[in-house]
């Protein structure tokens, strides 16, 4: 049953005043008495009314820290990305690095211990839940961009790497590869919708996903040398980050493994050492211009209907073919 909108004028019938007085009340303007005024705030929040703010009027806090080596371009264009996101909507924001040193303190950021009073936050990264449930104490209305976790319940905007993963394996499969492997951090909550979005499109090809052949250790070079010499070898390999499969591939070309003509591999985030790397790298693009303009959208509703339900937005990926993957004869 669709519930209509709270009017200035419902509060006004209400009241038996004039509307005039009602919106002076709710925008703070003189010419309405203490007591009335009082009389009209208490009615409009029973009543369930709620002024949706200007974008301009709005300040937003936020928040990033310290990335990973392998994922400091892309981590760059996400905090970059959505600055450019809040500055096209017109809205306030101070953004400030936290990292987790800072974290495990408890640090109070420096805008707000200047009594700057925030109307939502992005947290850019996976940040702790203690630190969460400080900062909610301080700013209500919160969006985690690309830290998503399944132990938040709140606004998040997130890649699909489960849609990705399955293209990924998918873009192999149909090149003729079956015995496909993948390297990555198993404690990454990404990794495991990645794996599970690769071992859905073996299955879904009736093809075998082999356990010996996903790689979870972050030092891999000697599990790879082992693997590259037993009966299951690999003919193509998924890796978590552009970062990381430019490492497998100096690793093979030491151990006189050629890239793609002995093996195919697969990277993720079409960061700029993507093309320019030799040979250039089949990746996954993110999308992470429209998904930070995605993320600052739904920290704007999270404000004007603070009582919507929480979303989770997953963003798919876009393939991009280069030179790194090769068809299996």
């Amino acid at each position: 049953m669709k519930i209509d909108k709270v009017k200035i004028s419902d509060i006004a019938k209400a009241l038996e005043i004039s509307t005039i007085s009602v919106s002076r009340a709710l925008s703070g303007q003189t010419g309405v008495g203490n007591e009335l005024k009082s009389k009209i705030l208490i009615k409009a929040k029973e009543m369930g009314y709620f002024k949706a703010k200007n974008n301009d009027d709005i300040r937003i806090l936020v928040l990033h820290q310290k990335p990973f080596v392998q994922n400091t371009s892309n981590y760059s264009h996400m905090v970059q990305g959505i600055e450019k996101a809040i500055q096209k909507i017109g809205c306030q924001y101070d953004l400030e690095f936290l990292d987790k040193d800072r974290q495990d303190e408890l640090y109070l950021p420096c805008k707000i211990q200047k009594g700057i009073n925030f109307d939502g936050i992005i947290f850019i990264g996976r940040f702790n839940n203690e630190y969460v449930d400080f900062i909610s104490s301080k700013i209500k209305n919160q969006v985690f961009y690309t830290g998503y976790s399944p132990s938040f319940d709140c606004d998040s905007v997130w890649y699909n790497f489960n849609n990705g993963g399955y293209k990924q394996c998918e873009c192999l499969i149909k090149k003729g590869h079956t015995e496909i492997g993948f390297l990555g951090d198993s404690s990454v909550y990404k990794n495991k919708e990645k794996v599970l979005g690769i071992t859905s499109a073996l299955e879904d090809y009736k093809l075998q996903a082999r356990k010996e052949l996903f790689i979870y250790e972050e030092k891999f070079e000697d599990k790879i040398s082992r693997i590259m010499k037993g009966k299951n070898v690999p003919t193509a390999i998924i890796c978590q980050w552009d970062y990381t499969a430019i490492k497998l591939i100096k690793c093979l070309y030491e151990k006189g493994i050629k890239v793609p003509e002995d093996i195919s591999v697969i990277g993720s985030g079409n960061t700029e050492m993507s093309s320019l790397f030799m040979p250039a790298l089949t990746t996954l693009e993110l999308n992470i211009d429209y998904s930070c303009e995605v993320a600052v959208a739904l920290l704007l509703k999270r404000i004007n209907k603070p009582d919507k339900p929480y979303e989770n937005i997953a963003i798919n990926s876009i393939l991009v073919e280069r030179d790194s993957v090769e068809s299996y004869k």
